[in-house]
C-alpha cells in the first residue's frame, strides 16, 4: 500500500504506474489522480508568500535576499532595511518596530533572543539555533546545539527551520549527508511558502532528472521573485523540457514578484550594500 500525493489516500501497489511507484509519497500520484489531473498536494500549496513574510512596517514581502533584512531581537520581528534606512533618517535609531533601544553588545543581543525562548517564542528558538550553528555574538560554535533549536522551532512551525535543517542534510559537512531528510525538510517549508526550499526542491528533482517536477517546482519560485530559479526555468525551455507559454508566465510573474518587492528606500539600500 502506497500514499498517493495528490489525493492523499493509501493505495495498493497496482493503483500506481511503475514509474509512480519508483517516487516519494510526496510526489508520487495514483493512476485515477494521473487521469483526472489532480495535482500533488505539495504542488498546490506554498504558491504563494505568506503575511509573516511582510515587513511589518511598511508591508511589502521583504526580499528574498537576506542582505536587505533583518531579524530584530527584541520584538522577532523582521524588518527590510529600507524602513530601517527610513527611520535611521528620521533620526529614531530604536528599533524601527517596537521602539526598544538597540543592543550595544553581543551579550545584550544573546540576552534578549534567551529572554524570548524562555517564553516559548518558535522564532526566537530558531533564531537562537542560527547563533550556535554559525558561532555568533560571542558563543562557541555548535552546530548539535543549533539543530537541536532548530528541531524545536520546526516542530513548532517555522519555515525558516526547516530549511536550515534541509540545508544542513543537503550539504553534510556539519552532520550526516541525509538527502531523504533534507527533501523532507525543504517540502515541509516550500508547503508554507518558503521560495528558497522551493527552488532546492526543483534543483533535487532536476538532478534525478524527474523534469516535469522540477519544472513545476521552478515556475513556482520563480513566479514568487527567485533569481535562480527564473535562470533555470530559462535552461530548461532551452532545452526543450519546457514549454514557451509556461517560460512566459515564469517571466511575468518573476517580474511581478520583483516589483511588489520594490520601494524606493529599498532600492536606495540596496544601492549601499552592492
Amino acid at each position: 500500500m502506497k500514499i498517493c500525493g495528490a489525493c492523499e489516500r493509501k493505495l495498493p501497489d497496482d493503483s500506481y504506474s511503475v514509474e509512480q511507484r519508483g517516487r516519494r509519497q510526496s510526489s508520487r500520484r495514483c493512476e485515477e489522480c494521473v487521469a483526472a489531473g489532480n495535482q500533488l498536494v505539495l504542488m498546490t500549496k506554498g504558491r504563494t508568500r505568506s503575511e509573516e513574510d511582510d515587513c511589518p512596517i511598511c508591508q511589502l514581502p521583504v526580499p528574498l535576499d537576506i542582505k536587505q533584512s533583518e531579524m530584530r531581537p527584541c520584538c522577532m520581528k523582521l524588518v527590510c532595511l529600507g524602513c530601517a534606512l527610513a527611520a535611521d533618517k528620521r533620526g529614531m535609531w530604536d528599533c524601527p518596530f517596537c521602539r526598544t533601544p538597540m543592543p550595544k553588545t553581543d551579550s545584550q543581543v544573546l540576552a534578549m533572543i534567551r529572554k524570548r525562548v524562555n517564553t516559548g517564542d518558535p522564532l526566537a528558538i530558531w533564531l537562537l539555533g542560527i547563533k550556535y550553528e554559525f558561532g555568533q555574538h560571542g558563543l562557541e560554535k555548535d552546530v548539535t546545539r543549533g539543530v537541536e533549536l532548530y528541531e524545536r522551532a520546526a516542530e513548532l512551525g517555522v519555515k525558516d527551520a526547516h530549511y536550515n535543517l534541509g540545508v544542513l542534510y543537503t550539504i553534510g559537512d556539519k552532520v550526516g549527508k541525509d538527502t531523504d531528510k533534507a527533501i523532507r525538510h525543504f517540502e515541509a517549508a516550500a508547503i508554507c511558502g518558503h521560495v528558497p526550499a522551493r527552488h532546492n526542491l526543483g534543483w533535487e528533482e532536476h538532478k534525478a532528472r524527474n523534469y516535469d517536477l522540477a519544472i513545476q517546482h521552478f515556475l513556482i519560485s520563480a513566479k514568487l521573485g527567485h533569481n535562480g530559479s527564473l535562470s533555470n526555468f530559462k535552461t530548461l525551455f532551452r532545452s526543450g523540457l519546457a514549454t514557451k507559454a509556461d517560460y512566459a508566465a515564469a517571466l511575468r510573474g518573476h517580474q511581478n514578484a520583483i516589483e511588489g518587492m520594490s520601494s524606493p528606500d529599498r532600492v536606495e539600500v540596496k544601492a549601499l550594500i552592492n
